[in-house]
């Protein structure tokens, strides 16, 4: 049966803002003390305020769609996914999707049994034209486009049929029925924390468990896309972090970036190298780096930087530290919440 249950309670927001809590210390501060306590209490007070809005977007959300004309039918549950998206219309977008890239078929059958994200009207309107809408989406003559559309809708498909419920708090991933043509593409990363569930980091879960014939809804505020480039690739792609290429380069970390597994990498940019001694500040003396402690100091400067796990910041909030692919004495980032 369909749960008009929104999973943010009061109860959660309590919880979700006491973990964000840091007792502050009573005896005497020194200024360099005082000004790191103002920042934790600066970046736990934007944390706070990042819950309680995506929590009332939810809440919005569930609101709007009750009321909406036709929820009644849409609740009948021997109607199939498609079926039950065209009542009420907030997915116009997503259904010319499925029509321009020969889903209709796929997302009718009643075999699916499958999780479906489905995307709002709203969420497609942020993506560039000629993904935006609907109209647009049914113009596109592009053989090429239409694929990548068809592999877009794939990645919200999960082949499990699965309540909100049933997804396993913290960080976890699941497959899709998108094709996986690169590491990792067709994976899809779920932080279940604070009474929300996200999708990569960002696309909220606005309301859960729409129980079709053939699968379970859950409406999400953003178009999941997968991933088109490793971490590598993206370092070399914005010239602000050219330093930081010549550093991993120099260190021989960049091609551990390049190959399989999931990483976390915060990335100094070019600005923040410039505040290391020389020879370590810029990209041009990185380069000339012969000396092997240096290459040793910086690599370790580096693996600090690495986690061989992935983290979005919206995960980063539960831990006071995380561990980085530093050597052991002194491997953990912390300040972390």
């Amino acid at each position: 049966m369909y749960a008009m249950k929104t999973y943010v309670t009061k109860g959660m927001l309590a919880l979700a803002v006491s973990t964000l809590l840091i007792i502050s210390c009573k005896k005497e501060q020194s200024k360099d003390e005082q000004q790191q306590q103002a920042a934790e209490e600066s970046m736990l007070a934007e944390a706070k305020q990042a819950v309680n809005e995506k929590a009332a977007a939810v809440a919005k959300f569930e609101r709007e769609y009750s009321s909406a004309a036709g929820f009644a039918a849409a609740r009948s549950h021997n109607k199939n996914v498609l079926q039950v998206l065209e009542h009420p219309a907030f997915f116009k977008t997503f259904i010319a999707a499925v029509e321009k890239t020969g889903l209709r078929s796929t997302l009718s059958a009643a075999t699916l049994n499958a999780t479906l994200f489905a995307p709002t009207d709203a969420a497609f309107a942020k993506l560039p034209a000629p993904l935006n809408n609907a109209a647009n989406i049914a113009a596109i003559s592009d053989p090429e486009l239409v694929n990548s559309l068809r592999n877009i809708i794939l990645y919200h498909l999960q082949d499990t049929k699965k309540l909100r419920q049933q997804f396993a708090q913290g960080r976890s991933s699941a497959i899709t029925l998108k094709p996986e043509e690169s590491q990792n593409d067709h994976l899809v990363y779920l932080s279940n924390s604070f009474g929300l569930l996200l999708l990569n980091g960002k696309s909220l879960v606005l309301l859960s468990n729409i129980n079709a014939s053939n699968g379970m809804i859950h409406i999400v505020d953003d178009v999941l896309l997968p991933p088109v480039e490793s971490l590598s690739q993206v370092v070399m792609t914005y010239p602000e972090y050219a330093t930081l290429y010549s550093a991993l380069i120099k260190a021989e970390l960049f091609g551990q970036l390049t190959g399989p597994g999931n990483f976390t990498l915060f990335a100094p940019s070019n600005a923040a190298f410039a505040k290391l001694p020389v020879p370590f500040n810029t990209a041009a003396n990185i380069d000339t780096i012969s000396d092997p402690a240096q290459v040793a100091t910086l690599a370790k400067i580096l693996q600090y930087h690495i986690c061989e796990s992935r983290y979005f910041a919206w995960d980063l909030g539960h831990y006071n530290s995380i561990v980085t692919m530093a050597p052991a004495l002194n491997n953990r980032v912390t300040g972390l919440m």
